[in-house]
């Protein structure tokens, strides 16, 4: 499948633009500037356009038949639609996205506080997390504490598993008085 044109939803200013040129004929450059595309592209709207070959050999197109051509190609709409529609399906799809995104970039430490916090053991939990046997509590103020204290708790559960186990499976059945480790 050929890929859309990038340009299509810029046809409008381009246009603009192209009519407010002083110059009756338009080349690559002014293409390139109106519609904010490389030179390639440039030159294949020009071939597109029926351009002529002018001094140089560069192509060249008088700038009234450029406009009412980008025009023609602008109103039927078959490639300027699909390639709104397009970016329409892309914006959704990265609106939807956009929280799992976030989320996997929110970062909860940074320099020596990540490292102590991907270090954290089971016994040196901080002063706001209580474990005992049959609970776990946690205090925090804010988001950015919760996530550190949440992040304490799984780190130390992957560093003391063993540990950790042990001491819940240790609990009596009437249950242990709370134990803060």
């Amino acid at each position: 499948m050929p890929a859309k044109p990038s340009y299509c939803h810029r046809l409008p200013e381009g246009i603009a633009a192209l009519e407010a040129l002083t110059a009756e004929w338009v080349g690559r450059r002014d293409l390139e500037e109106a519609l904010g595309v490389s030179k390639t592209v440039a030159w294949r709207i020009l071939r597109k356009c029926r351009a002529a070959a002018g001094p140089g050999g560069s192509l060249m197109c008088p700038r009234g038949e450029l406009t009412a051509r980008l025009r023609k190609l602008q109103a039927d709409g078959a490639i300027h639609e699909q390639e709104i529609e397009r970016r329409g399906r892309l914006d959704r799809f990265l609106t939807s996205i956009r929280p799992d995104v976030v989320a996997n970039l929110t970062r909860v430490a940074h320099g020596d506080s990540a490292l102590e916090l991907v270090s954290m053991r089971f016994r040196k939990l901080p002063a706001n997390i209580t474990l005992s046997p049959v609970s776990l509590h946690i205090e925090f103020f804010g988001t950015e504490e919760f996530l550190k204290a949440m992040g304490a708790v799984v780190f130390a559960l992957h560093n003391d598993y063993e540990e950790i186990s042990a001491f819940i499976e240790a609990a009596p059945d009437g249950g242990n008085p709370r134990l803060v480790v």
